[in-house]
């Protein structure tokens, strides 16, 4: 609903008042008279009127700041997480890959994932298909370090870990390990590249 206007509610008290005292009788000073002081009346409460809608504004700016400094912290503090996510896998590169390996010294590509978010107390299925069904869906535009990267039928093949500027962490296979690498830019890669995940971070991590 509009807040009424000092003019609005000026012109409804002085009508009032005029009318209330015209039909009584009273003589034209008297009608000034109570005139006068309808106005008075009129500015008093357009002035409250005014001092309540000053205090709702500013509690309302208020608690938009409080809800941005809460907003900024914990993104502040998603961010400190995905950092130590990617700093553990990148200190695995050079170590060898293995069927089914979690770590600490061989790893197989969900099994990198696995151990590297397990080290800030997120729990992820040691399977790349289960990990995409985990994770929430965002664009290679959109990605962020500690988001996955998925190939083949929605992770069925692989998943390796987003590092930033276009490039992952991951357990490649037999003979290589753990290696860096591009997201896209080989035939396999572009061909079978699904889509890049974003794993949930908890309020309490």
């Amino acid at each position: 609903m509009r807040r009424p206007t000092r003019t609005t509610i000026r012109r409804g008290l002085v009508a009032a008042t005029v009318t209330a005292l015209v039909s009584t009788g009273a003589t034209t000073a008297v009608v000034a008279t109570a005139v006068s002081s309808a106005q008075a009346y009129d500015q008093v409460q357009v002035q409250a009127q005014e001092e309540r809608g000053s205090i709702h504004d500013e509690a309302a700016r208020q608690a938009a700041a409080e809800y941005r400094e809460k907003a900024q912290k914990a993104r502040a503090t998603e961010d400190r997480i995905r950092a130590e996510v990617v700093d553990l896998a990148l200190d695995q590169v050079g170590d060898d890959y293995t069927a089914g390996g979690e770590g600490p010294d061989a790893f197989d590509c969900s099994g990198l994932v696995v151990y590297s978010y397990k080290s800030v107390g997120i729990t992820l299925e040691h399977y790349s298909r289960a990990q995409y069904k985990q994770t929430e869906r965002v664009s290679l535009k959109n990605a962020v370090p500690g988001d996955l990267a998925f190939y083949f039928q929605n992770g069925a093949h692989h998943v390796a870990i987003y590092i930033g500027d276009g490039k992952v962490v991951q357990a490649s296979d037999y003979g290589t390990g753990v290696v860096k690498g591009k997201v896209k830019g080989t035939p396999w890669t572009d061909a079978h590249f699904t889509g890049m995940g974003r794993v949930e971070i908890p309020a309490q991590a």
